[in-house]
């Protein structure tokens, strides 16, 4: 658990999209994703971008770097952990929150016989000797009373596959990447759940009800970050939007990953609980302390 101040009972949660494939006007836009989270005495940051964007942006939009308290890692690819390096630059020592296998080596299919590494760019030994503090669990990981990771998310239903097209290499073969690794991050709330992703890979719908059995609170107040439906088949699209819409999310906020199609049709559907981010974007949340 990261010590910090003591929480309010009330206050504000600020959502920065720091990177995202779509920047607002004076910010830059890259394949990838990274949250700048405040809220309950904590300043978290949620993966990194590719690059060193992510880091520019937050220092267009004046935030503190050296405030940030704990780095969350959701998995292991380079577009969600490329500007690790940099960030440690500005940020210093701190704690990162990560699953063990964000350090298999991570390779995309992109024809039957090629295949490039999407893992993570720098070794750990360089960043460790920037300040990263690893700690490496399967397990959920509790920040404080109300924000806690997910660690390890079942499969639980037939749609949501992982991308067959997500390889892991050891012992010099390639297999395919179950990605056990993929986490999301968890704000309890009194007026529901928060939910950030990073890709969601192992299924959104898997994802929320996961939270909702670890908390016990099945409203879902707002669903943050990639989905990766970006490849999904029509019918997987139509099962996810049921879902979402049976469970009641309140405001979803698709992005990276989840694709241009995927976006446009959870639009149509949840035309009122459809809240756009991109980089430079900022969500804020009215909110008390859950029941964590």
């Amino acid at each position: 658990m990261v010590q910090k101040k003591k929480m309010k009972s009330s206050e504000k949660i600020k959502i920065y999209t720091l990177v995202d494939n779509t920047a607002g006007y004076g910010y830059q836009g890259e394949w990838g994703l990274s949250f700048y989270i405040e809220g309950f005495g904590h300043k978290i940051l949620f993966d990194t971008g590719m690059t060193s964007l992510a880091s520019e942006n937050a220092r267009l939009a004046k935030i503190d770097l050296s405030s940030i308290d704990v780095l969350i890692l959701s998995h292991g690819h380079n577009d969600h952990t490329g500007g690790l390096a940099n960030f440690l630059k500005y940020i210093g020592e701190v704690q990162v929150i990560a699953h063990p296998d964000i350090w298999t080596k991570k390779y995309v299919r992109e024809n039957q016989n090629s295949f490039e590494y999407i893992g993570i760019p720098a070794c750990r030994e360089e960043l460790e000797s920037r300040g990263a503090r690893f700690h490496l669990t399967k397990k959920s990981f509790k920040i404080c009373q109300s924000i806690i990771t997910t660690g390890e998310i079942n499969l639980n239903n037939s749609y949501e596959k992982i991308d067959s097209d997500l390889l892991a290499k050891t012992t010099g073969k390639f297999s395919s990447d179950s990605m056990m690794d993929d986490l999301s991050l968890i704000i309890q709330t009194d007026r529901g759940l928060v939910v950030v992703t990073g890709c969601a890979h192992r299924g959104i719908i898997n994802t929320l009800q996961h939270a909702q059995k670890m908390t016990g609170d099945h409203r879902i107040l707002n669903v943050i970050g990639g989905f990766h439906l970006y490849k999904a088949s029509q019918e997987r699209l139509d099962w996810t939007i049921q879902n979402l819409k049976a469970m009641g999310v309140q405001k979803v906020s698709p992005c990276h990953c989840t694709g241009f199609n995927a976006m446009v049709q959870i639009y149509q559907n949840m035309p009122e609980h459809y809240q756009p981010i991109y980089a430079g974007s900022i969500i804020e949340i009215e909110a008390g302390i859950g029941n964590g």
